[in-house]
């Protein structure tokens, strides 16, 4: 962690104010992630196609998880833990892309833009997933899970609001809006690692 932030204070010169402050926290922050933990051995530009795959596996399990949660878990702890914690790593991934992932020193590039669309599309799907378990936990009526996803699709899609659990509608709605500006911030306005550098297609190269 600490030599990550040295390397963003040395190298970095043009990060400095608010953007240094929350690339510290980011870089703080991902030492809480499982998912950081599982593909740092792979950092390396040599393990990309390993690094891929590892990520790529460790989405679709969270998934799975997930599903598994919604369909058939009745702890609401437990359920809500698991969501808030798989919600936690996705934003907090998406973060990282977006603010730290133009560090190379720091955080390897993905091999393409997209490969992390389509990693989005799957991160839009566990967000649904996530939000319908909670909804279903909190709800003053009983859900069933088909109805809870239901109402999670429909708040993304600004179809419905219901009026209960409200805290939980409105924090999907704040993170919705949140995964639409990373989302055009990453892919319309190509911030950060999204571009496309002679230098990413030759450790793509390297790798094969």
């Amino acid at each position: 962690m600490f030599d990550d932030l040295s390397k963003l204070r040395e190298r970095e010169p043009r990060v400095y104010g608010l953007e240094y402050l929350v690339d510290g926290l980011l870089l703080i922050c991902r030492r809480l992630s499982l998912s950081y933990w599982i593909r740092r051995p792979f950092e390396h530009p040599l393990n990309l196609r390993q690094r891929t795959w590892v990520i790529d596996l460790y989405c679709f399990m969270e998934l799975a998880i997930l599903f598994g949660f919604l369909v058939w878990s009745d702890n609401r702890g437990l359920s809500t833990v698991v969501s808030g914690y798989i919600l936690f790593e996705i934003y907090l991934s998406l973060f990282n892309i977006v603010f730290i992932g133009k560090f190379p020193k720091i955080n390897y590039a993905p091999p393409s833009i997209e490969r992390v669309i389509l990693l989005m599309f799957v991160n839009v799907l566990q967000v649904i997933i996530a939000f319908a378990i909670l909804y279903r936990s909190w709800s003053s009526s009983i859900l069933s899970w088909p109805d809870a996803f239901s109402q999670a699709v429909r708040v993304l899609g600004t179809v419905e609001a219901p009026a209960q659990p409200r805290f939980m509608v409105d924090m999907q709605i704040l993170l919705d809006l949140l995964l639409l500006v990373i989302f055009l911030a990453s892919c319309v306005g190509q911030v950060g690692v999204f571009r496309r550098t002679p230098g990413t297609e030759k450790e793509s190269q390297t790798s094969r």
